[in-house]
């Protein structure tokens, strides 16, 4: 078996060192731009597919057991973006895929207003939410605890959910959605 030469850069990356990355990406550039050119080259942009590269690059490093490894780091990589390049030509020949490129963007769609929110840290806005938030009631309640946890994604939202829960997590929304009309104002 040859000898690897990117492994003393996988295990550094695995012990947390930072430059490990970059010289894993940079040794490993071409593999990447090879998968696009053999598989993805009509179906996909290259700058998406560089940050998808990126993603996988990663993934890779971390589930790479690099004391028992039974082929090259490379290998591992490559096989790792051909299986990445499959899934996404398989989701852009889906139907949930046509639907999608069938859809106007809102860049595309005339007279269509868009209003941008922005995660800020103004000052006055936090002020303005505490302010509201200090003179909001919440119930108090056992059903509406669950509900709001489920709102909010602490419980996980089932596929399947029973009615009473399903209309749990509707009087949390329609509470929540009086509580914030009060506050505005």
């Amino acid at each position: 078996m040859r000898k690897d030469i990117l492994l003393p850069a996988v295990i550094a990356a695995q012990r947390g060192h930072e430059w490990a990355y970059c010289v894993l990406k940079s040794r490993t550039k071409r593999l990447a731009y090879k998968v696009y050119e053999d598989h993805l080259s009509g179906y996909y942009r290259l700058d998406d597919w560089e940050a998808d590269a990126l993603e996988v690059l990663l993934n890779s490093v971390r589930c790479f057991i690099a004391l028992d490894s039974r082929a090259l780091f490379s290998t591992y990589y490559m096989q790792s973006l051909i299986n990445k390049s499959i899934d996404l030509k398989r989701i852009h020949k889906s139907d949930k895929g046509h639907f999608r490129t069938s859809q106007l963007s809102l860049e595309e769609t005339p007279g269509v207003e868009r209003f941008v929110a922005t995660n800020t840290f103004n000052p006055e806005q936090i002020a303005i939410l505490k302010e509201s938030l200090s003179h909001t009631h919440l119930r108090h309640g056992i059903v509406y605890r669950q509900g709001l946890l489920t709102l909010i994604g602490v419980n996980p939202l089932l596929k399947k959910i029973s009615v009473k829960e399903k209309r749990q997590v509707q009087q949390v929304q329609y509470h929540l959605k009086m509580t914030i009309h009060q506050v505005l104002q």
